[in-house]
């Protein structure tokens, strides 16, 4: 049977120490009504009584377990279907949520076809189908951790406290009224856009740090001196965070510019200066020299257009299942050109413009020509030419007027076709090499034109449909000439404003400006105060120089990661050790970069590290398969509060893939990647 994910079902914010505006002797309940700022559930409408049941539930376990231990209030409390939990994140204000576990739909029971008939057998007549049986489930107690719920909650109000300040902060300045308004929005998306079955455990211990960041950070440090010392800077190559020596902001913070991190530009395709390449259907007109034998077909063709010509009729090509209406010439008599060229006059030798959507064709020849001569020239100029009788006159076209023009014929529509290139343009709208004009104007009027901004195009050379086509005035001034897109040069910072809480008093949130500047992939962060006299401009310089210097050092390491000789066989296919380390300043540094596991065991071990009985190692190994898990805790990586004097605050978690390894081996291999990891912090 299919398995459901755990789902949440209500998630409640209230304070039972508020008191309500006004008391209605009437409304029994305002009191308890006053204490929620904010409710939201799986179903889109619940009643005021089933609200108050679900807060008061959690105010009364509260109680409860304060009853047995003072100071320590209830966090969590599992049942065989739920899982509920109380977070109080500031005094006096709780989070309250209660998540369903996962569950598998159990098999219907199998009903026994004898004793059904016969009882219909007995009875004589047809009884009405009993009622469909409930479902029954069954859950699974280990798909929600509690560790993992409470660290999901405290991020939510640290990055709801970014943007709006405390709860406290928010109900002394602006009241009640307010905070719920701005409750309701936060939390009612935060709530519902997370997957729980989404998030690996290294996501869930906190923001990575770069593998380069021991070699990355001193050049962050040199670009922190150019600017006043009373600034915090950090950088950021999404997913991972450059640190300075010594941090002085949230984690939030960074989680808060990695989402507003603009994404890289899309690159475009463009054309060559030789145009698209042709499809592959047969012209109308070819422009290879006809076969020396023809078919019985093609004569037919001949003597046809030559009877339509002479008739006055247009001229029509031999027809065949490929046709490309875009290079099909019609050849029409004298008297329909509408002064365009004269039957009887020689061509002008200056060259007209042609307008958008008229296509330039060859002048008809007079009423005294040679009816075969005619037909020669309007089906196969080729052909014509090779005849010594009748030679034809050179027609001089301005092929750039005329690639512009066919190339905007249908500018307007939203699905634009590709222009033609010279190449697979007819013969009558090509300049021939016989033309009056130097080698060079000819030769660069072509490419000129197939290269210009109207070329543009989508993935493998086809228009992109359902979308609007830049004209020559839309492309964006980063853009190169060629087929690759120039990287959009960023010179600007970007700007936001947050809260952040001084270090005396957690609660008192101060209003910050975040300047952030994103180049080649990487993003350096500036928090200022709202009114500061930061020269902007050569901030922006700096950052894109650090930028560079951090993204030669990155580019370094990967030419010498490619030059190191192949590993051996036997270290291929052995399975390598995965592990995570916390550091004190609360970053990750893992191997591999990203570490990917969903192990139950790193989940239990970490809510034992956590609790109160001073655990400070905890291995255990798994049936199925056979993979050793270690947690241990209390190691010094880092300048965070072991280095401060206070207790180090370090963790380390490993998973060992080793089905012949001991516990001997796996606390050498765990020790020595500490050993790795403090090296380079």
């Amino acid at each position: 049977m299919s398995r459901i994910p755990p789902s949440l079902l209500y998630l409640t914010i209230y304070n039972p120490t508020l008191k309500p505006a006004t008391l209605h002797p009437d409304d029994e309940d305002a009191e308890e009504v006053a204490h929620i700022l904010f409710h939201t559930a799986r179903e889109h409408a619940v009643s005021r009584d089933r609200i108050l049941r679900q807060v008061g539930l959690a105010k009364a376990l509260v109680n409860f377990s304060e009853m047995f231990n003072a100071g320590v209030p209830c966090e969590n409390v599992h049942s065989q279907a739920r899982r509920m939990i109380m977070l109080s994140p500031e005094p006096n204000f709780w989070i309250h949520a209660c998540y369903e576990l996962a569950k598998t739909p159990r098999p219907p029971p199998s009903t026994s076809k004898s004793k059904e008939s016969s009882k219909s057998k007995s009875k004589g007549k047809e009884k009405e189908q009993p009622s469909r049986p409930a479902v029954l489930y069954d859950y699974h107690d280990g798909s929600l951790h509690d560790e993992a719920l409470r660290t999901h909650f405290q991020r939510g109000y640290e990055d709801f406290k970014l943007l709006h300040g405390s709860f406290t902060s928010v109900l002394s300045s602006l009241g009640q009224e307010a905070l719920e308004l701005q409750l309701e929005r936060f939390f009612t998306i935060w709530a519902w856009k997370w997957d729980i079955q989404d998030e690996d455990f290294g996501t869930h211990l906190g923001v990575p740090l770069h593998p380069l960041h021991d070699r990355l950070t001193p050049l962050l440090e040199e670009f922190s001196s150019k600017l006043p010392h009373e600034l915090m800077t950090f950088a950021l190559i999404p997913p991972y965070v450059i640190p300075p020596r010594t941090p002085r902001y949230p984690a939030a913070l960074v989680r808060y510019v990695l989402s507003r991190i603009p994404p890289p530009p899309t690159p475009v395709a463009r054309n060559n200066s030789s145009g698209p390449s042709p499809p592959p259907v047969a012209p109308a007109v070819s422009s290879k020299p006809p076969a020396p034998a023809s078919t019985k077909l093609e004569s037919k063709a001949d003597e046809s257009a030559t009877a339509s010509t002479i008739l006055g009729m247009p001229a029509l090509p031999p027809m065949n299942l490929g046709l490309d209406m875009k290079n099909l010439k019609w050849t029409w008599p004298g008297y329909l050109t509408f002064g365009k060229s004269n039957a009887g006059s020689k061509t002008s030798t200056t060259p007209q413009t042609p307008s958008a959507g008229t296509v330039v064709t060859p002048p008809t020849p007079s009423v005294a020509d040679p009816p075969s001569t005619t037909a020669q020239e309007g089906l196969h100029p080729e052909a014509a030419a090779k005849d010594g009788s009748t030679k034809r006159e050179t027609l001089e076209v301005d092929t750039a007027s005329l690639l512009e023009a066919i190339s905007t014929e249908s500018m307007g529509s939203h699905t634009r076709a590709a222009s033609p290139a010279p190449s697979t343009l007819s013969r009558s709208t090509q300049l021939p090499e016989s033309s009056g004009k130097p080698a060079g104007e000819g030769a660069s009027a072509g490419p000129s034109a197939a290269s210009s901004p109207v070329h543009e195009q989508g993935q493998g050379g086809e228009p992109e449909s359902g979308a609007p086509q830049p004209g020559p005035m839309q492309q964006p001034p980063w853009s190169g000439g060629t087929g690759e897109s120039a990287p959009r040069p960023a010179r600007e910072f970007l700007r936001a404003i947050v809260h952040l809480a001084s270090e005396s008093d957690p609660l008192a949130t101060e209003k910050k400006r975040v300047l952030h500047l994103t180049h080649r992939g990487c993003t350096v962060a500036i928090v200022v105060d709202i009114d500061h006299t930061l020269d902007v401009e050569k901030a922006a310089d700096a950052a894109v120089e650090a930028i560079e210097s951090m993204t030669r050092v990155i580019e370094d390491d990967k030419q010498q990661s490619k030059e190191q000789q192949i590993p051996s066989a036997t270290k291929i296919l052995q399975p390598k050790d995965r592990y995570v380390l916390v550091t004190d300043d609360g970053y990750t540094t893992s191997s591999p970069p990203r570490f990917d596991s969903r192990s139950e065991h790193l989940y239990d071990a970490q809510q034992l590290l956590h609790s109160a009985h001073d655990v400070q190692e905890v291995f255990s190994r798994g049936q199925n398969p056979q993979h050793w898990s270690v947690a241990r805790r209390g190691l010094s990586l880092g300048a965070g509060a072991g280095a401060a004097g206070g207790e180090e605050g370090g963790e380390a978690y490993m998973e060992v893939a080793r089905k012949e390894a001991t516990l001997t081996d796996v606390d050498n291999a765990l020790a020595g990647a500490v050993r790795r990891c403090a090296a380079r912090v």
